[in-house]
């Protein structure tokens, strides 16, 4: 519930800064981003700048975390993905805008095992696995208003996600 209030609060301080309207040249979006990740639910936030007239390239942050209670021990593991963005917009300017691109960063995954009194970890063993990434997007912007877009994303490291984007 902690984490829905600060999304919605996130969302009541982006539009009230939002100020400009359709993609062109020099636009920037910023927004939140909720979907399937690495582990089921990941949040996280996208900035773009449209530095050419079909072309953007900016940011963009997910968080993932997942936790198993056991018998024996409790396992948590954490995904962080902080990646650079460049997505090719099909139609540009127009209220369905389709578009492809590439993401390439870095992954931060750790994992935490805490044994319950009594047990001891007989595995030995760390999956923690930060590395860097290349990854994809296919998706869509659907203009809302003039200063609020609709995004939705297929790729990698938002396995499928949805969000909110403001332009400034």
């Amino acid at each position: 519930m902690k984490k829905l209030a600060v999304v919605l609060l996130l969302v009541a301080v982006m539009a009230g800064m939002a100020s400009a309207a359709g993609y062109k040249m020099g636009q920037k979006y910023v927004g939140p981003l909720v979907g399937l990740g690495w582990h089921d639910l990941m949040l996280g936030g996208q900035f773009e700048y449209g530095f050419h007239e079909k072309i953007s390239g900016g940011a963009i942050l997910g968080w993932s975390s997942e936790s198993y209670d056991y018998y024996w021990a409790e396992y948590t593991y954490t995904y962080i993905a902080i990646g650079a963005q460049a997505n090719y917009h099909f139609k540009p300017g127009e209220k369905f805008d389709p578009f492809a691109g590439l993401v390439m960063g870095y992954d931060i995954v750790s994992f935490d095992e805490k044994y319950k009194p009594g047990y001891t970890s007989w595995y030995g063993y760390d999956a923690t696995a930060s590395s860097m990434f290349l990854g994809g997007a296919l998706g869509c912007n659907y203009d809302f208003s003039p200063t609020m877009v609709g995004t939705a994303r297929l790729g990698y490291p938002f396995y499928l996600a949805a969000g909110v984007s403001f332009k400034f």
